[in-house]
C-alpha cells in the first residue's frame, strides 16, 4: 500500500508538470442538511444543483450528489441518494464507497449504498 502510495504521488508530480487535469466530481453535498421530506425537484435543485446521475424506476426517481474522497488523506467517496415519488421528496440516505480510486461518479451505487425500507416496499409494488 505505501508503494502504491508512493507511486501515485510520484505519478502525480509529473501528471501535473505536464499540465494534465483529472476530473473528480466534488459536489457540496453537506447541502443536503437543508433538503426535508416533501419537497419537490425544483426545490431540491434550487439548494443541491444538478445530480451527478437520476435514475426512474417503478414511478420512484433516484438521484446521487457524490463528492470524491482524497486519496493522500485517505478519504472516502462520499454520496447522497435522493428518492421521489410523484415529484415529492419520500427519502434520503447518505453512503460512502468502500473500494475504489478515481471520480466519484464510478462507485454511485457502492460502498454503503443501500434503498431505504420506504422506498424499497414501493418498488416491490
Amino acid at each position: 500500500m505505501k508503494k502504491l502510495i508512493i507511486m501515485l504521488i510520484i505519478g502525480g508530480l509529473f501528471i501535473g508538470c505536464a499540465g494534465v487535469e483529472i476530473p473528480f466530481v466534488s459536489q457540496d453535498i453537506s447541502l443536503a442538511g437543508k433538503i426535508r421530506a416533501g419537497m419537490t425537484t425544483d426545490e431540491v435543485i434550487k439548494i443541491m444543483g444538478e445530480p451527478i446521475i437520476s435514475e426512474l424506476e417503478n414511478n420512484v426517481e433516484e438521484w446521487h450528489y457524490c463528492r470524491t474522497g482524497a486519496l493522500l488523506k485517505m478519504t472516502k467517496d462520499t454520496f447522497v441518494a435522493l428518492y421521489f415519488l410523484e415529484n415529492k421528496l419520500i427519502a434520503k440516505e447518505h453512503y460512502v464507497a468502500i473500494e475504489g480510486y478515481g471520480s466519484c461518479e464510478n462507485f454511485i451505487k457502492t460502498g454503503t449504498y443501500k434503498v431505504p425500507s420506504n422506498v424499497q416496499t414501493i418498488l416491490d409494488k
